[in-house]
């Protein structure tokens, strides 16, 4: 990865005023990915989304980390669930039927 790529779980932190506890804490539960680079935890830039997400869940809307992980469980099964119907959707269309 290049330096572009990550950024220092302590430098987001400070940026977005989020417990470095807290981002560990994603880690731990496997709600996102964290980098370790000569022992220092580095977050991908891909990951930001999620954590975005994931922090406006716990300070905004008070969820603790077993409530976010079942929402982020539950809203895979729905994007599951969505490109199924999709590829269902493409299917039926080659015999004309559906919209």
């Amino acid at each position: 990865m290049q330096p572009d790529d990550v950024i220092l779980v302590e430098d987001y932190c400070l940026k977005y005023n989020i417990e470095h506890t807290f981002v560990f804490s994603l880690e731990e539960y496997g709600l996102i990915e964290l980098v370790l680079v000569e022992e220092r935890k580095f977050i991908p830039i891909h990951q930001i989304p999620a954590i975005e997400k994931f922090s406006t869940l716990h300070y905004e809307l008070n969820i603790n980390l077993d409530g976010i992980d079942a929402i982020s469980h539950l809203l895979q099964k729905v994007e599951a669930m969505q490109e199924e119907i999709r590829l269902l959707k493409s299917r039926l269309s080659v015999y004309g039927v559906g919209t």
